[in-house]
């Protein structure tokens, strides 16, 4: 779909792959991993050498308090308020 500046890649999930993440539905799969042929290389620097998440269809509120119910660390940030939220999956 695009990359952003800070590398990471936004990739469309497949026409009617119904992906969801903690019941919400993914709008866009996010993810970067310096050195991987996979990921193309934005004009700015890296946000972190490796990061993967989602963004879903659904007011952050919601988002957090279910990832929280399924005992998530994720990194939970609103992109579009009421209507966008991302999901970064925590490292180790």
């Amino acid at each position: 779909m695009r990359v952003e500046a800070n590398s990471v890649n936004a990739f469309r999930p497949a026409h009617g792959s119904n992906l969801t993440a903690f019941g919400f539905r993914v709008y866009a799969v996010l993810g970067y991993e310096h050195d991987d042929a996979l990921f193309k290389r934005g004009d700015g620097p890296p946000v972190t050498d490796s990061a993967y998440g989602v963004v879903v269809i659904g007011p952050t509120e919601s988002v957090e308090a279910h990832a929280h119910q399924a005992g998530s660390g994720a990194v939970i940030h609103q992109v579009v308020p009421l209507l966008l939220t991302a999901i970064f999956c925590s490292g180790p």
